[in-house]
């Protein structure tokens, strides 16, 4: 079966507003849920998640001022739905 898909990245830091009612992992949870809960409305199904690492090598003159070779992960959060046949 033919797949589209739709992949959005997740944030390296979510800042939330403090609440006594509930703990960080509970926030983070909820926002996360909302997020696939409003996906699955279009019929979007989660897929999986990703993580990338992304390596950035220093231009000339970074090079000639001994700056090293950088990487960086990114997370991203993949949903799936059949591809329609029209």
């Amino acid at each position: 079966m033919p797949w589209e898909y739709k992949v959005y990245p997740l944030p390296r830091d979510l800042a939330l507003p403090k609440r006594k009612d509930q703990t960080p992992e509970q926030a983070v949870s909820q926002t996360i849920e909302r997020l696939l809960n409003e996906m699955a409305v279009g019929g979007w199904e989660y897929y999986r998640t990703e993580t990338v690492n992304v390596s950035e090598l220093p231009g000339c003159l970074g090079s000639l001022l001994g700056q090293k070779e950088v990487t960086r992960s990114f997370n991203f959060i993949v949903f799936r739905r059949p591809r329609s046949s029209s």
